[in-house]
């Protein structure tokens, strides 16, 4: 098995202390190595927005990326993946709560919309939480139009009584359902839930529980910020309802940031899916400063970027290991690549193999 790990390391170019393992409902996690990263572009903040925090893929125009700030700007913005230019500004007519904190596309009753969590709450004080959501307008990037929308909103509670911070949204196009995810310091992060319809009004509505992101001991014993998954700043589900990605940020030790993976099998809900183990992806395992933006474009690619406010972010856009890519690497005798659910792993004389150096399940 010694020489399965050192080929997997050496597979991959990666170094055995670049990361910490991280342990999840009291069980170390498997690294998920099958993604490549590349740093595609850098947000201009002169010609854009700062801080972002939140990202969505266009579906009615590809190639562009929304973007949307937690700073008290009014407007979202739509670049393409380089982040060079601004391609479109879509401005809002109607006084709606502000503090943004995270961004999801989906569709329904094939209409493509936006969808923005107006629900940062740092101290845990406001409880004046909403859901923003309109359609998505077309970008016509030759004119860079500035564009003006009625958003409605979906303002709710949550089950337990409680105000909670949130930084975290995900739409699922499968089920039309919405999640959110608290973010929560040094302590365990919760998912809830609540089907998207039309009708709503402006009736406040209860959340749906659904679990736990972890357990407590996860974090270790006593106070010790750098342990464990919690913070969780941005979720997104691929277009096909079949990939999920929830990712945090920990700006205290810098490695002790994820971005965890979950394969939804077929008549799986989301909610079932997330109480499995993830993978955490070993090519996000660079630090991003309040890193609080993920997107999927498709199932083999997405994107991340950060609201650091500091300077011009990377947008950073992270890709499967396919084709080609994989046929070409040499591997030891006996020992062979193979891909199963869009994962890679080792397929040795003895068993199937993570690429570093563990029996899968």
């Amino acid at each position: 098995m010694k020489k399965i790990l050192l080929f997997g390391m050496m597979l991959m170019g990666i170094s055995a202390f670049a990361a910490p393992p991280l342990t999840y409902n009291g069980e170390v996690l498997e690294w998920n190595y099958s993604w490549k990263k590349t740093q595609c572009g850098t947000l201009d903040i002169n010609e854009n927005i700062i801080e972002v925090s939140g990202i969505a893929c266009s579906r009615v125009t590809p190639g562009f990326i929304w973007m949307q700030s937690d700073e008290t700007v009014k407007y979202i913005i739509a670049t393409d993946e380089k982040g060079e230019k601004r391609a479109c500004k879509v401005k809002f007519d109607k006084s709606i709560r502000w503090d943004w904190e995270d961004m999801s596309g989906g569709v329904y009753n094939d209409t493509n919309y936006l969808f923005i969590g107006a629900f940062g709450d740092n101290d845990e004080t406001d409880g004046n939480y909403s859901i923003v959501y309109f359609k998505e307008p077309a970008i016509d990037s030759a004119n860079t139009p500035e564009i003006t929308v009625t958003p409605q909103q979906i303002k709710y509670v949550y089950p337990d009584g409680k105000k909670h911070n949130n930084e975290a949204l995900m739409y699922d196009n499968v089920e039309n359902m919405i999640y959110i995810i608290t973010k929560v310091y040094y302590d365990v992060c919760q998912v809830f839930r609540i089907p998207f319809r039309l009708d709503y009004g402006t009736e406040t509505q209860t959340l749906e529980y659904v679990c736990d992101l972890g357990v407590k001991s996860d974090l270790g014993e006593g106070s010790k910020p750098y342990k464990g998954f919690h913070l969780v700043t941005a979720a997104d589900i691929s277009p096909d309802g079949k990939y999920i990605l929830i990712k945090n940020h920990n700006n205290i030790v810098a490695t002790y940031c994820w971005v965890l993976y979950w394969v939804r099998q077929d008549g799986e809900s989301v909610a079932d899916a997330i109480k499995r183990q993830p993978q955490p992806i070993k090519a996000y395992n660079t630090y991003e400063w309040q890193g609080e933006a993920i997107c999927w474009l498709d199932d083999d690619t997405f994107y991340t970027t950060s609201d650091a406010d500091d300077g011009n972010p990377p947008i950073y856009k992270f890709t499967r290991k396919w084709g080609e890519e994989i046929e070409s690497i040499s591997t030891e005798k006996n020992n062979r690549l193979v891909m199963i659910d869009k994962v890679l792993y080792v397929q040795s004389t003895d068993g199937l193999y993570t690429l570093d150096g563990r029996r899968a399940q």
